[in-house]
């Protein structure tokens, strides 16, 4: 598969900015915001669990309101805990402040949502000979699947997620908890029209391949070296004509007769596994 060597255009942007204001460095001490920039106890959301949780304190591009944990994750995480005001609580205040289903595992950090970058943003990041990923989402709307999308995407060094803005979820603490901290590691670009960005990948040297149950190509056949963007569709609907008119091919995982299609997390796993090896 020859690779398109065009450069991309900088021209209209592909999706729409919506920053929440400039993120918050953390100083040396690294401590909590506070005032104005802090905000009262409703402002921002809270993520959860050891990994997303200790991921957004180390991220120096989130802005952190509130750390609250038990006594006894404070004293098994005390070095990744040292630079913060984090306020000791009980297990049942933990329980009471997030959702009934959160599994906190004895911290919450409230935040709110990364800066939005632009495509453009992120393809001037990658150099022009290195070989490169981007993976994208067709109206998936499950944040569970988005964060474990998220997860296989940081494992396997894809250099952005692309979701269309208006139909998925925000960012929300049960996709960072699913994300397991790869949400601070992937970048997510909210676009508004997915052909017209599928065509500015074009122009930067991608070939957008389609995840389709009815390709007659399979994943194994087709050529994956260079700069590649998937396109995953939504979990029972898969991807929408358009999508599939606008992609450069479409390919197929090869399933047994027993299921009729895979996990939206589990198809991407498998198809950025084939990518790198």
């Amino acid at each position: 598969m020859t690779k398109r060597k065009s450069p991309h255009s900088r021209g209209r942007r592909s999706g729409p900015d919506k920053s929440h204001g400039e993120p918050h460095r953390k100083s040396g001490s690294r401590r909590v915001s506070s005032g104005r920039t802090g905000g009262g106890s409703g402002e921002g959301y809270w993520i959860f669990g050891t990994h997303a949780a200790l991921a957004v304190l180390q991220n120096d591009k989130r802005r952190i309101f509130e750390v609250l944990a038990t006594d006894g994750f404070v004293q098994s995480h005390a070095d990744e805990l040292g630079g913060f005001d984090v306020k000791t609580v009980k297990r049942a205040e933990l329980d009471e402040r997030l959702p009934d289903d959160a599994v906190h595992q004895g911290i919450a950090v409230r935040t709110v949502p990364l800066a939005d970058m632009y495509i453009e943003d992120v393809l001037d990041l990658i150099p022009a000979d290195e070989k490169a990923c981007i993976a994208i989402l067709d109206q998936a709307n499950d944040p569970r699947n988005i964060g474990a999308v998220l997860r296989s995407a940081a494992a396997f060094g894809v250099s952005c997620l692309i979701l269309q803005d208006r139909n998925a979820p925000p960012e929300t603490g049960v996709m960072a908890k699913a994300a397991s901290g790869a949400l601070e590691h992937v970048p997510i670009v909210r676009i508004t029209n997915l052909a017209r960005t599928l065509e500015t990948l074009k122009e930067a040297g991608f070939w957008c391949v389609g995840l389709d149950g009815y390709a007659e190509a399979t994943l194994a056949e087709a050529r994956l070296d260079g700069r590649t963007a998937f396109v995953f569709g939504a979990e029972g609907r898969g991807l929408r004509r358009l999508t599939r008119e606008t992609c450069d091919m479409l390919v197929k995982i090869p399933l047994s007769e027993r299921v009729e299609s895979l996990n939206l997390a589990n198809a991407v796993g498998i198809t950025l596994y084939e990518w790198v090896r």
